[in-house]
C-alpha cells in the first residue's frame, strides 16, 4: 500500500478583511499622529526655552564684567553708522556682546569693533551661525538674511530668533490709540521703557530695574523679525501688540495693518514684536535669569507691565 499526502489548503485574507485591517491602522495612526506632533513640539519648545537659559547665563556673565545690561545695535541705516558723526554708535549688538558668556570667545574675538558690522572686515563672523539663537519651532529656513534695511543685498548675516525689550508703545492704551515708549507722559525720562536700549540711551543696571527682576522682560521670541540677525542692529523691540497677534485689515493695532508685514511672516509691526510658532504663545527670558512661557491671551496691560523696568506697575504672579 502506498500512503497518499492529503495537501492542507491555506486559506488567505479575503478583500474585506484587508480593508477592515486597513481601516484600523488608519484610525490609530490619527489617533496616535496628534500626540506624536505635541510630544515633538513639546521638545522643540523646551530646546528653545533652554536657549533662552543660555542667553540669561550669558547676559548675567556680561552684566558682571561691565556692570550693566548690553546695548541694542544702534537703530541707523549702514551709511550713516559709517560717518565720524556717529562712531560712538558703532556698539555690538547684544547678540554679539554676549558671545564670551556663550562659550563663544573665539568668534567674539574675531569681530573687528572699529567698524560697523557688516563692513567687509565682518561679513565672515556675521555670517556664522550660532545654534543658540535659533528656536526649533521656527518655520524660517534660511539660516542667512540680509540687513533690514537693505533687503535686496546679496550681503546676509546669520539668523536670530530673538529680541530684546526695548519697552512697549500702545499696549498701555486701548487698541487704536497711541502711548509713547518712554516715561515722559508720566512725569519720567523720554527713553526707552525697556532694558535693552540704544547707545543714544542711558545704560540699564539689574539695579535700575526697580519693578523687580523677575518681573521684567528682558529677551523674547520673534523668528519672523526683519532684523533678525544676531549681529545687527534694531535688534531690541517695543511691542505695540499683543503677543502672536497678526496683520489683519480688521486689526484695532495700528501696527498689524497691511503694509507692516515683515519678509519672514505675518507678525506685526515687520516681525519685530514678540510672537512664535509654537502654538499658543510664546517663550521669554526674565532679568533674573528666569523663563516663561506667555500666553497670547495674556492681557495686555500686564504685558505691558512685564516690558517696562521701573513703571511701579503691580503685577500678579499668576497672570503668567
Amino acid at each position: 500500500m502506498c500512503s497518499c499526502h492529503v495537501g492542507v489548503r491555506r486559506r488567505g485574507f479575503t478583500l474585506i478583511e484587508l480593508l477592515v485591517v486597513t481601516a484600523i491602522v488608519s484610525v490609530l495612526v490619527a489617533l496616535l499622529l496628534p500626540a506624536i506632533q505635541a510630544a515633538r513640539e513639546a521638545a522643540r519648545r523646551a530646546q528653545c526655552l533652554n536657549n533662552l537659559k543660555q542667553i540669561g547665563i550669558a547676559l548675567h556673565y556680561y552684566h558682571s564684567e561691565h556692570e550693566c545690561l548690553p546695548r541694542a545695535g544702534a537703530a541707523y541705516p549702514l551709511p550713516t553708522l559709517r560717518k565720524d558723526a556717529y562712531a560712538k554708535c558703532r556698539v555690538l549688538s547684544w547678540g554679539a556682546a554676549i558671545l564670551p558668556g556663550l562659550g563663544q570667545q573665539t568668534l567674539f574675538d574675531r569681530i573687528d569693533q572699529k567698524v560697523v558690522y557688516l563692513d567687509g572686515a565682518n561679513w565672515q563672523v556675521a555670517q556664522t551661525v550660532v545654534s543658540t539663537f535659533l528656536c526649533p519651532s521656527s518655520v524660517c529656513e534660511e539660516l542667512l538674511r540680509p540687513d533690514g534695511n537693505t533687503l535686496a543685498s546679496d550681503i546676509k548675516a546669520a539668523r536670530c530668533d530673538y529680541g530684546g525689550n526695548w519697552g512697549e508703545r500702545n499696549l498701555r492704551c486701548a487698541a487704536g490709540q497711541s502711548c509713547a515708549n518712554s516715561y515722559k507722559s508720566e512725569g519720567g525720562d523720554a527713553f526707552g521703557r525697556g532694558v535693552m536700549l540704544f547707545p543714544t540711551e542711558p545704560l540699564v543696571t539689574l539695579r535700575s530695574i526697580t519693578d523687580g527682576t523677575s518681573y521684567t522682560i528682558t529677551i523674547g521670541e520673534g523668528p519672523g523679525a526683519q532684523f533678525g540677525v544676531w549681529m545687527g542692529q534694531k535688534d531690541a523691540w517695543d511691542q505695540s501688540a499683543p503677543i502672536n497677534a497678526q496683520i489683519s485689515k480688521q486689526s484695532a493695532w495700528s501696527s498689524c495693518n497691511p503694509g507692516n508685514e515683515s519678509p519672514y511672516g505675518d507678525a506685526c509691526d515687520f516681525g519685530q514684536e514678540y510672537h512664535s510658532d509654537h502654538p499658543g504663545g510664546a517663550n521669554v527670558l526674565m532679568a533674573d535669569g528666569s523663563v516663561h512661557f506667555l500666553s497670547e491671551t495674556l492681557d495686555v496691560a500686564t504685558l505691558a507691565a512685564l516690558l517696562s523696568r521701573k513703571g511701579g506697575e503691580i503685577i500678579d504672579g499668576g497672570k503668567f
